[in-house]
């Protein structure tokens, strides 16, 4: 206990003096702090993954160059996607959503991404096996995933770019579009080469690959939009 007449003083009543004596706080609540995905260190742990991934891949090409570690970058070429998508979703469509947590928006994103590779690569095996032989059918199966996972190394750094620099997310679309451009002229050459080069059917080639190609790529943007219309929240 202090004695009286260190308290009697001339701020004898000033709370400040009394650290005993509790105070109301004034002023009100601030808004939290936004989410972003810069200071998330689940998404920054995975993009950290995709760089290592992909410098191991540059460094030892011959020995990473088999099958299995082409399906592992497709895999990261659906995760870089889906980060793409969930900020094209949050900008232009819908910014709050039903689900509780950024991590099931994104982890949708790269589910559905995934479904749309394993559904195409089938519907590949199921036509090709039809028209064409074993051989040329693997060499394609082969050629697709090498195409996915070179989007992969071309994806990283323009992701890395937008989560962490703040690149405009509009040069990301159109860099993206280009990647997503160039893989399907790439796919169109390489079928041309393998199944068709030795034949006169150009009308076929355009119906096979609009049938493989375009087809299951606009199923995917379809889906994606309804998905998004069911989750976000309407006000």
């Amino acid at each position: 206990m202090l004695p009286l007449y260190y308290k009697e003083t001339f701020f004898a009543k000033d709370s400040l003096l009394h650290p005993e004596v509790s105070s109301e706080i004034l002023g009100v609540a601030g808004d939290p702090v936004p989410y972003q995905v810069r200071n998330d260190d689940v998404i920054t742990g995975l993009l950290l993954v995709c760089l290592v991934a992909m410098l191991l891949t540059f460094a030892n090409y011959k020995k990473f160059i088999g099958q299995w570690f082409k399906l592992l970058l497709t895999l990261q070429t659906c995760l870089l996607i889906s980060i793409i998508v969930y900020f094209f979703t949050k900008e232009y469509l819908a910014d709050t959503f039903i689900i509780g947590s950024e991590y099931q928006l994104i982890f949708i994103f790269f589910a559905i991404l995934i479904v749309y590779f394993v559904v195409k690569v089938v519907l590949y095996s199921m036509v090709n096996n039809v028209f064409f032989d074993g051989k040329r059918n693997g060499q394609f199966q082969s050629d697709l995933l090498t195409i996915s996972a070179t989007q992969a190394a071309a994806l990283l750094p323009i992701v890395l770019l937008l989560v962490y620099f703040g690149l405009s997310l509009e040069n990301v679309l159109y860099y993206f579009a280009f990647v997503v451009l160039m893989g399907k002229i790439w796919a169109f050459y390489k079928s041309y080469v393998i199944f068709f080069r030795q034949k006169d059917f150009f009308l076929q080639i355009i119906l096979y690959f609009c049938a493989l190609e375009v087809v299951p790529l606009a199923a995917l943007v379809g889906i994606w939009m309804m998905l998004v219309d069911f989750l976000k929240v309407n006000f």
